[in-house]
């Protein structure tokens, strides 16, 4: 498995999921309070340094292989990765602001990232496109 795939995949692996998801509400609290250095540490250093263990160590193959990582490989090319990393430094930014509507916006943009593909899939079947790029002909 390349390093590219290796980081595609390990994004659904749990011990990131839990890292990131954890860090990023403890930084917002963290941040709302001022409290810059434990919030960069926590909400920066921790989900990067599982990140670099989970490239390292973990086999992900088994992840490759599921449901969720088709649907890595088909809804999460790295400019969406890039979305989502800017929805939770804007949620942080907005914590350290006190901007309630910030921190809510910023979070719902990282879980529309994360959604696009069931919103993608919603709209096909809607217009009855296949996945094949044909078009049904819907008759009443």
């Amino acid at each position: 498995m390349t390093l590219a795939e290796r980081a595609l995949y390990h994004q659904i692996h749990p011990a990131k999921l839990f890292a990131d998801i954890s860090t990023a509400l403890i930084g917002i609290d963290l941040f709302w309070r001022h409290e810059l250095a434990p919030g960069l540490i926590i909400a920066l250093f921790t989900p990067v340094l599982v990140s670099a263990v989970l490239l390292r160590e973990a086999d992900l193959e088994r992840y490759r292989s599921s449901p969720m990582g088709a649907y890595l490989r088909r809804f999460m090319p790295p400019w969406v990765q890039a979305v989502r990393l800017f929805g939770v430094l804007v949620a942080f930014y907005a914590s350290w602001h006190h901007v309630p509507a910030a921190i809510y916006g910023g979070l719902a943009l990282v879980a529309v990232c994360w959604a696009d593909g069931l919103f993608a899939t919603a709209a096909r079947r809607v217009h009855g496109v296949h996945d094949k790029g044909s078009v049904e002909i819907w008759r009443a």
